[in-house]
């Protein structure tokens, strides 16, 4: 019986060494592409699972990363890194719930007054039509008048306890609120154990590798927290303008409002100019329309000194992408995280360009009238051509080492 398995085990082998290496290999490789699936497979699996802590992740560190410029001032001047971190998120948190705060009793009484004054509107636009023999007909009667009166007055009466109501008990808010503390103490934690956590990783790297992705870490940093901290000055300066026009104009809502147009106008790449606009122009037209028509028109002009003037002196150091770039990162921010996407969007952007900035090498460039707005004179291609060839001729004259 051994024999024969001795045998069996000769001629199994003889047959293997018989194989052509062509079939081997391609078995080999056949193998390594279907572990290869297998394993791409099972990644994308368990981060599907896992996409909503990995979202989570992601943001706090973008938190933690913005924030760390404004520990580190504390920390040098004295602060243990904890306090600082606490102190910097106590501060975060009271702004935050303060802008909120602010905006729901605006909210809450402009719907109630829109409700109130639609019949009027609607009323007026009948009128209209009718005196420029356009159409006549009657769009509202007195019934629907008091119902909408009466909607108005429910709004105004009971209008915060259902918002109220509706955020203790919603499925949807307590998720966002789950989300929010759990980003916060991620945030929390990046930022306090930070510099540990940065020695931990750097370890189990070598020395040239540390160096690249300190660099890294440095940049993220400063480009990261030059577009907050740039965003929140301008963001001051546009709430105080808005305040101001407000107030000259007599108007209610005067902090809620500069805090909208600040906030919006700024953190919302691109559209948050307009966006910022429209409320403060309702809330003018409610009054009268020629204080809606001053509020558009102040507006529309700050934004035209900010865009001229005021952001190129705060963010000159800060951030500096192409317009074009920056409408693509905000679409490609936008089309993977939605809204927080588009607001990460310009800060990453930022922080990969200079990074590869950095790392690539620029070279001269040489002489081309594709590369000038206009096409060159007769005598400015003449200076051209005999800049290079005195250039050309001291590089000839120049001894070899």
């Amino acid at each position: 019986m051994n024999g024969a398995s001795r045998a069996g085990r000769r001629g199994y082998a003889a047959v293997m060494d018989a194989e052509p290496p062509v079939s081997r290999s391609l078995r080999k490789a056949a193998l390594t592409v279907a572990l290869v699936i297998l394993g791409v497979s099972a990644t994308v699996w368990v981060a599907l699972r896992l996409r909503n802590l990995i979202f989570m992740v992601s943001i706090a560190l973008f938190v933690s990363v913005a924030l760390e410029p404004a520990v580190q001032y504390l920390s040098g001047r004295g602060w243990k890194r904890r306090s600082a971190t606490g102190f910097v998120f106590l501060v975060v948190t009271v702004v935050s719930v303060g802008f909120v705060a602010s905006l729901v009793p605006l909210f809450v009484n402009q719907a109630s007054e829109l409700a109130g004054s639609l019949p009027e509107y609607v009323v007026s636009l009948q009128d209209f039509l009718a005196t420029q023999d356009i159409i006549d007909i009657e769009l509202i009667d007195q019934g629907v008048s008091d119902e909408f009166e009466d909607l108005g007055s429910l709004l105004a009466r009971y209008g915060s306890s259902v918002a109220g109501g509706i955020f203790t008990v919603s499925n949807t808010v307590f998720s966002g609120l789950f989300q929010l503390v759990t980003i916060t103490l991620f945030a929390y934690y990046m930022v306090v154990e930070g510099p540990t956590m940065r020695r931990t990783v750097l370890s189990v790297l070598p020395p040239k590798r540390q160096r690249e992705l300190l660099r890294m870490w440095d940049i993220a940093v400063a480009k990261t927290g030059g577009y907050i901290y740039s965003r929140l000055l301008l963001s001051v300066v546009a709430a105080a303008f808005t305040a101001v026009v407000l107030t000259v104009l007599d108007l209610p809502y005067v902090v809620a409002l500069g805090l909208w147009v600040g906030v919006i106008s700024q953190f919302v790449p691109v559209v948050g100019t307009y966006i910022a606009a429209v409320l403060p122009v309702l809330v003018a037209l409610f009054d009268t329309p020629i204080k809606a028509l001053w509020v558009l028109v102040a507006l529309v002009a700050y934004q035209q000194i900010e865009n001229f003037w005021v952001a190129p002196k705060i963010t000159a150091k800060a951030m500096a992408i192409h317009p074009a770039i920056s409408i693509g990162s905000v679409i490609a921010g936008a089309s993977l995280l939605g809204g927080i996407g588009a607001v990460l969007a310009l800060p990453v952007a930022a922080t990969i360009q200079a990074f590869i900035s950095t790392v690539l090498e620029r070279h001269e460039v040489i002489e081309s009238e594709s590369l000038y707005d206009r096409a060159p004179t007769a005598r400015g291609r003449q200076r051209r051509r005999e800049a290079t060839e005195t250039v050309g001729s001291s590089e000839a004259e120049t001894p070899s080492h």
